[in-house]
């Protein structure tokens, strides 16, 4: 057990020491080779490449989508009702007498006789008897020709037409979606190549 242990530390021991010359070692090589470097007539190095742009083009969103409601009012239309405005029924009519006018002579006084007193001849008195004409006078009288009557008459019904607002279609909403609006723009971006390659490189002296 105890010669295990031994071993173990041994072992750790050699590659601490491995490490640290390898460190030592490093910065060495590194200046050696760059002398190697300055003294060469010809050294490249090793560079990367340059990134690439391209142009791309992306969709971005202008105007997000939204829902509204359209409203559509009532619709109406005028329709014209025949309706009945008086009904049918029986009237009568009174109809005047027809009548005309008639001149007639009228005696207001008979013709009479009367004893008249007269002086004759040698103023002799005489008793005359005399005729006395009679008195008379244009009247109007009216005759009817046709008597007053009464017609029976029949009036038809009495019909007419009044306008109405009929309702068509009612007030209704609708649901309207909006779709989003979208707007292409385009802009460079870089592209790594991830390459490397050498280059010539002047010497140092």
């Amino acid at each position: 057990m105890y010669f295990g242990v031994a071993c173990l530390m041994k072992t750790r021991a050699i590659a601490g020491a491995a490490v640290a010359v390898t460190l030592v070692l490093m910065p060495q090589a590194a200046s050696a080779f760059d002398r190697g470097c300055h003294r060469s007539l010809e050294c490249y190095e090793r560079v990367r490449a340059p990134d690439v742009y391209r142009t791309v083009e992306r969709d971005v969103m202008v105007e997000p989508r939204s829902v509204h409601y359209e409203h559509a009012p009532a619709r109406y239309r005028t329709v014209h009702r025949r309706v009945l405005l008086e009904s049918a029924h029986t009237a009568y009519e009174v109809v005047p007498a027809v009548t005309r006018r008639v001149y007639e002579t009228v005696v207001v006084r008979p013709a009479t006789t009367r004893w008249v007193h007269r002086r004759g001849l040698f103023r002799r008195d005489r008793m005359c008897k005399v005729r006395v004409p009679a008195v008379t006078r244009r009247v109007v009288r009216h005759v009817v020709v046709r008597p007053a009557r009464r017609i029976r008459r029949h009036i038809p019904a009495v019909y007419g037409t009044i306008p109405r607002r009929v309702l068509v279609r009612g007030a209704r909403a609708r649901k309207v979606h909006v779709p989003a609006v979208y707007r292409t723009v385009r802009h460079r971006v870089a592209v790594p190549s991830g390459r490397r390659h050498w280059v010539r490189s002047h010497p140092r002296y």
